[in-house]
């Protein structure tokens, strides 16, 4: 949780998560969840897409081989674009940016 106040409740966002939270070990660590999330905070802190691109081929096991991947990567960062868009449109841009980015990927 970002916030567990009274009347503040909310998930943190994907620039919150600690090293610890995504690394080996911890329960998000070899998810596409993950991968996603991570993708975003780079996003959000302006890495290349190129860059990003090649960081999530590698978090994403599997990412060439089953094209079920792919797209578990593009409707995950979907859902996060419109669930996102009120109250936090800066994650919500990142988040289609990295859309966008996968479904416009070209492989081979």
């Amino acid at each position: 949780m970002g916030n567990q106040k009274a009347n503040e409740a909310r998930l943190k966002s994907a620039v919150e998560f600690s090293k610890s939270e995504m690394s080996e070990g911890a329960e998000l660590h070899d998810t596409v969840l993950r991968a996603v999330l991570y993708a975003i905070m780079e996003l959000s802190n302006e890495t290349d897409g190129n860059e990003v691109l090649a960081h999530l081929t590698l978090n994403v096991p599997d990412y060439y081989g089953d094209m079920t991947r792919r797209e578990r990567v593009v409707e995950i960062a979907d859902y996060l674009a419109r669930h996102l868009e009120a109250i936090r449109p800066e994650e919500a841009s990142a988040a289609r940016v990295l859309r966008d980015l996968v479904k416009n990927q070209r492989l081979g």
